[in-house]
């Protein structure tokens, strides 16, 4: 998948990984596409959730064991 930002957040363990997307996206531009790595499973459902409650839009994710990669929009 096509994206315009990347944050790695491998090794952070909850709630740091969201913590770390939410500093991100006061950084870039609304309509932007960002992609987290991270080693923590809860990351799918906990952005998810985060996206559901902030507005921001939940567009796909991937496992390539041992990286969960995923993608949102702001």
């Amino acid at each position: 998948m096509d994206y315009d930002y990347e944050i790695d957040t491998f090794g952070l363990s909850c709630p740091m990984p969201i913590i770390e997307v939410a500093e991100e996206f006061k950084k870039i531009p609304d309509g932007a596409v960002l992609k987290v790595t991270a080693s923590d499973s809860g990351i799918i459902e906990d952005l998810k959730s985060y996206c559901k409650k902030k507005g921001h839009e939940f567009l796909s994710y991937e496992i390539k064991l041992p990286e969960y990669i995923v993608y949102v929009k702001k």
